[in-house]
């Protein structure tokens, strides 16, 4: 399917055209294709058939997909004349290649053929497939023999799987897990729907969330208050007493923003309205792997989700950090429209970035979290704080209270929280005690 097929789509998803109008562009466009390749529409013939009529025509089979002869039926002369100019705009943009045997033939077929998702989410599923199942047993049986316990057998391992890293045994978390699956899913939902296979038993397969490595999930932390304070501290003066960890101004103002990584690295000074002390969140910095060319690419991209675009009312402590962050640019003569920016100017690598966040942790006497800890101490932040949840996620992106609330939000030890609790339990105790003795004596007062 063409870029402009594809856009077209979108286009008729967000409400900009009619379907109708898409789909006469999209007739257009293939037609077009056809003329360009010489190929001729075949004849079209009438017929009565238990007393409807039918048009038909036929796709020679040099030029179908899997190099048989087809034939086209509609209900009316223009409906056949459609699905025929579908089908070879198909062959077209597809070629005439041979129907996948094996299940990793089917996973190879169907990612070259995806169009519709974002380059890096593509990455995503090539990553799982080279990682997970392109070696697996099940990648080498035949799609058409696949089995609901083949489909089981495959979740099943990739569950129970683990290895060694830093001295200890990690698994695959319970979303990665998920998405596996759902890859696997998918590209046999391609088989069913171009008529490879009559069932994709994967759809009804069920993960064990229970055996699933939880490892990272018990590792996702959000900075104290106290540990808050420390890198905070530390940021102001390693800068002004030793010129040193230009980028921690980064690490604090991401933590007071919420922003993702990717978003603040993608912001650009003209983001910044320091007068209405807002923040718009517009683009995505992405790092992935290009396994077509086989090279890692950083590039800009539309944020993860509709609910991602959004602008950001900030806090007075946020814009602070955000102008300490242009001081040091100015300090280090770096001029820039890049709120993240390398020495030269240039957008900044996020792995780099990360490797910063690290050292200075180091040197701040704080343990290091990844820069997703920022959003976790903002949403923990706030709702410790009593700031309503809604709120919180409007701020972050969120569509679902829940996902900050799950995923994002992070009891933290606290001392006032403790010290609140031990109001409770003290007024609980000398509260006054009433016993059967000292109610049966008041009742014989009262009398």
């Amino acid at each position: 399917m063409s870029d402009r097929i594809v856009e077209l789509k979108k286009m008729v998803q967000d409400g900009i055209i009619t379907a109708d109008i898409a789909e006469q562009a999209i007739v257009k466009i293939q037609e077009t294709a056809i003329m360009e390749k010489k190929i001729t529409m075949p004849t079209i013939t009438e017929h009565v058939r238990k007393g409807k009529t039918q048009f038909t025509c036929m796709i020679p089979a040099n030029l179908s997909r899997d190099g048989k002869r087809h034939q086209i039926t509609g209900s009316t002369e223009e409906e056949c004349k459609k699905k025929w100019t579908a089908a070879m705009y198909n062959v077209i943009e597809n070629g005439t290649s041979s129907i996948p045997v094996t299940l990793g033939e089917l996973m190879e077929e169907w990612m070259s053929k995806k169009r519709d998702v974002k380059k890096q989410t593509l990455a995503g599923y090539h990553s799982h497939y080279e990682n997970h199942i392109k070696n697996k047993e099940f990648a080498k049986l035949k799609i058409k023999e696949i089995k609901l316990q083949d489909c089981k057998d495959i979740i099943a391992d990739v569950v129970n799987f683990r290895e060694k890293k830093d001295d200890r045994e990690v698994g695959l978390g319970y979303n990665t897990v998920r998405h596996i699956k759902s890859e696997i899913s998918m590209a046999l939902d391609y088989a069913v729907a171009n008529d490879y296979i009559r069932a994709n038993y994967m759809s009804t397969v069920k993960i064990n969330q229970g055996l699933c490595d939880n490892t990272r999930a018990r590792e996702s932390k959000a900075w104290s208050d106290e540990e808050l304070q420390q890198l905070c501290k530390a940021a102001i003066n390693e800068w002004d007493v030793n010129k040193k960890y230009r980028y921690s101004a980064v690490l604090i103002a991401m933590t007071f923003t919420g922003c993702r990584a990717g978003e603040f690295c993608a912001l650009e000074w003209s983001d910044f309205d320091a007068k209405n002390k807002t923040l718009s969140i517009t683009k995505n910095l992405t790092s992935y792997r290009d396994y077509e060319e086989d090279v890692h690419v950083q590039a800009l991209s539309t944020p993860k989700t509709a609910d991602s675009v959004r602008k950001i009312q900030l806090t007075d402590a946020a814009v602070w950090w955000l102008r300490e962050i242009k001081r040091r640019q100015v300090e280090c003569g770096i001029l820039t429209n890049h709120i993240v920016s390398t020495r030269t100017g240039k957008i900044a690598n996020q792995r780099d970035v990360d490797m910063r966040f690290k050292i200075f942790c180091k040197a701040a006497g704080v343990e290091y979290n990844p820069s997703h800890a920022c959003r976790r101490s903002y949403a923990s932040v706030l709702i410790d704080g009593g700031v309503p949840v809604a709120e919180v996620s409007r701020d972050l992106g969120h569509k679902k209270t829940t996902t900050t609330l799950n995923s994002y939000y992070k009891p933290r030890t606290s001392g006032t929280m403790t010290s609140k609790k031990n109001n409770v339990f003290v007024s609980a105790i000398a509260a006054p005690q009433v016993t059967a003795v000292t109610a049966a004596g008041s009742m014989s007062r009262t009398r």
